[in-house]
């Protein structure tokens, strides 16, 4: 597992660019949010260690920040908020970072490089087999049974995913690897695998309609029938949760 890190600005992708370099370099995942609710869903949903606020973009919303942190519900990764005027921010809060948007790299990075990645929640044994027999459940309807290769992949990977859902975002770097390593064989193998009965199970007509629900395809645009292997994913992981 590695960081993540989550950008919120609504238009400034030069800065999007420009942190996502610095991202790479201290091997953190970087995700960008374009709009306040897919901030949340990612924060509550993912976890990140860090959240970039671009206060130029969208004013920080100071107040539903803390609202949000004394609930004591949720965990509330450290918050960057990037501004050209620094000194308008005089909050004295732990979890709170002010820095200037002018001149960030250093600052970003010293945080990036000190910043602890999160552990994985430790999840009840019985809950994570419940999550195995709903997928297998799902899986059965849907025409994946053991004769495919990659249904047993599939399972395995749910429950991966379910265990840390921050590994959404490095499926090829982090999850392939640990499957294939888990069952003595290569990456390529199973992508394929997974992609294989994905691909069969979408070309039976009684599907037609949870496909279609899945990739995101209707009669107003012309995405593909066939989710990618993440969604594919990302929707059972929904189902099961």
């Amino acid at each position: 597992m590695c960081k993540s890190a989550v950008l919120f600005s609504k238009r400034d992708y030069s800065l999007g660019e420009a942190l996502r370099l610095i991202c790479r370099n201290e091997k953190v995942n970087l995700v960008y949010c374009l709009t306040f609710p897919e901030l949340l869903n990612n924060v509550i949903n993912s976890n990140p260690e860090i959240i970039f606020y671009d206060a130029e973009s969208n004013e920080f919303p100071y107040n539903i920040y803390r609202e949000f942190k004394e609930t004591n519900i949720f965990y509330v990764p450290k918050v960057v908020v990037l501004t050209n005027n620094p000194e308008k921010y005089n909050y004295e809060d732990e979890g709170l970072f002010i820095v200037d948007k002018r001149n960030f790299s250093g600052n970003v990075t010293a945080m990036l490089s000190k910043t602890k990645e999160r552990e994985a929640k430790s999840i009840d044994p019985e809950k994570i087999e419940c999550v195995r027999n709903k997928t297998t459940k799902l899986l059965s309807e849907i025409g994946i049974t053991t004769k495919y290769l990659g249904y047993e992949y599939i399972r395995e990977l749910v429950v991966i995913v379910y265990k840390d859902k921050r590994l959404l975002q490095s499926f090829n770097k982090k999850v392939y690897p640990k499957l294939a390593m888990r069952y003595n064989t290569q990456v390529n193998n199973v992508e394929r695998n997974i992609r294989n009965a994905i691909t069969v199970a979408s070309q039976r007509s009684k599907n037609r309609i949870v496909f279609d629900e899945i990739s995101g395809r209707s009669a107003l645009n012309d995405a593909s029938p066939i989710p990618s292997n993440k969604q594919f994913i990302t929707w059972l992981l929904d189902k099961v949760s």
